[in-house]
């Protein structure tokens, strides 16, 4: 039997602050499967209903190990439903064989006396979703019928079975319209049994976008913040209210990532922008080379907006995948959270315009918005009839490929740094392929991504697709950028 540390699973703010330090992790999230035995309204899973395959183990071992090579102390197995994902004792016994904590975000449905025990025995925090008190909003929050009871079995089952210590046993709550006014009486509830609340804000996406009447008002959600605040003081818990997390912080992208089903790594699975591929580079190269996470990590530099400006905004960012799922910006300010109530746009802000974001003017400047931004970002442009690069016949030189994608890494490196506009020059460019013919009325997409940089040299690799996704062109350019 080992000994619980919650320290291995709550993690101090200077824990965070010598992890960013040290570029260590102090956590890795997996979702080892997709299939799921409840029907949620508000997952963030697709809409869709079919499942995708398992993670291979092999793939989750190779994970826990490098994420324990950087320093992990806990692994967080998602899913679907972790308890359908037929190797999870060995998973648990991989995670604590290395000498980490194990936490489990499940509907416990499936819960037997004989895997209680087996938690139990091991080193694991069981989060088990439980949002009311009231069977039927429970039972209808999780599309199921007995939810409620048989997340009450679970419980007493592995009480039965010695998940006692405080800390071990936690209830996952998402606040939303459904059960926002017995959310109060849930949390002291919890409290009073001890059991560890973990109450968060929805992020909208999966199938909560077609059940957008459950999201919550930001000026709703600070009183619902400030009351249950009160609360705690009677049980001896003093913190101050800030979303995304009812009693805590959210500053996860500075130190842990997530890996998914599809074997992408992504920051979480609200900012599910893919920095890299399982197997391709090492995590700590995937982690060190995304113009994601390293933005994450210097937040007090670059989150835009009223956020950037808030009292709490050194130890507190929001919730980056609320910013990107509503703005498709990563860096703006959480639209949800009330300090920011009326300061934020309330829709999409993709595409973004081009014309404050790059120093050329027409018609030299050729690129038109901004699409998707990321470690790989895309931008958009209609090649013109003033184009000074197309033929008598209207095509375009292949000359003109290095200067337009020049022009995309200028618009997307000035928009994520607040619209400051970047000095610089092409420098060189390289490995140019043209794979089909670009001409006046075609709308294409330049793809760029950041390959490598020293000093004031950039090198940017580039990809050239048309509307209907045909590969025109690819190749690298290096820029210089000027102070």
């Amino acid at each position: 039997m080992f000994a619980f540390d919650v320290s291995q699973y709550d993690f101090t703010d200077s824990d965070i602050s010598e992890a960013v330090v040290g570029s260590r992790l102090l956590s890795m999230e997996i979702e080892c499967n997709s299939a799921c035995n409840y029907r949620c309204a508000y997952c963030y899973a697709s809409n869709g209903t079919g499942f995708l395959p398992d993670l291979p183990v092999e793939t989750v071992f190779s994970a826990i190990r490098e994420a324990h090579a950087l320093g992990a102390r806990k692994i967080v197995i998602l899913g679907g439903e972790p308890l359908l994902y037929k190797p999870l004792p060995l998973v648990i016994e991989q995670i604590n064989g290395l000498g980490m904590g194990c936490e489990i975000f499940t509907n416990a449905s499936l819960l037997t006396s004989e895997l209680a025990a087996m938690l139990a025995t091991h080193n694991t925090r069981v989060v088990i979703k439980y949002n009311s008190l009231d069977a039927d909003v429970q039972d209808r929050m999780c599309g199921v019928a007995d939810a409620f009871a048989k997340a009450n079995q679970a419980i007493n089952l592995l009480r039965e079975n010695g998940l006692t210590e405080p800390g071990r046993l936690v209830a996952s709550t998402v606040i939303c319209t459904e059960n926002l006014d017995g959310l109060p009486a849930l949390w002291r509830y919890l409290r009073q049994n001890g059991i560890k609340p973990y109450f968060e804000i929805l992020t909208p996406q999966g199938r909560l976008l077609c059940h957008r009447n459950l999201l919550v008002s930001p000026e709703r959600l600070e009183s619902l913040f400030n009351e249950l605040a009160a609360i705690d003081h009677e049980f001896g818990f003093h913190w101050e209210p800030q979303p995304p997390l009812v009693g805590g912080k959210c500053l996860r992208h500075t130190y842990s990532c997530l890996l998914n089903v599809k074997g992408e790594i992504m920051p979480c699975v609200g900012l599910d922008i893919p920095i890299g591929k399982w197997g391709e580079r090492p995590l700590a190269d995937i982690l060190a080379s995304s113009a994601i996470m390293q933005d994450l990590k210097n937040h007090r530099n670059t989150i835009k907006g009223p956020c950037r400006t808030c009292e709490k905004a050194d130890s507190c960012y929001g919730c980056r995948g609320t910013a990107y799922q509503v703005t498709g910006d990563y860096l703006a300010s959480d639209p949800y959270c009330w300090r920011n109530a009326g300061k934020c746009p309330d829709h999409n802000l993709f595409p973004v315009d081009t014309s404050d974001l790059v120093p050329h003017r027409p018609p030299m400047r050729m690129v038109e918005c901004i699409e998707t931004l990321g470690d790989e970002s895309t931008i958009g442009m209609v090649i013109r009839p003033d184009n000074r690069f197309c033929d008598s016949n209207g095509v375009l030189s292949p000359a003109a490929l290095p200067e337009l994608a020049a022009q995309a890494c200028a618009a997307a490196d000035s928009f994520r740094h607040n619209g400051l506009v970047p000095q610089g020059m092409l420098t060189s460019c390289s490995n140019i392929q043209v794979l089909d013919q670009l001409k006046i009325g075609d709308k294409i997409h330049i793809h760029v991504k950041e390959a490598s940089a020293f000093e004031n040299f950039h090198v940017s690799v580039f990809r050239f697709t048309k509307d209907d996704g045909t590969l025109c062109a690819t190749g690298e350019l290096t820029l210089c950028s000027v102070d």
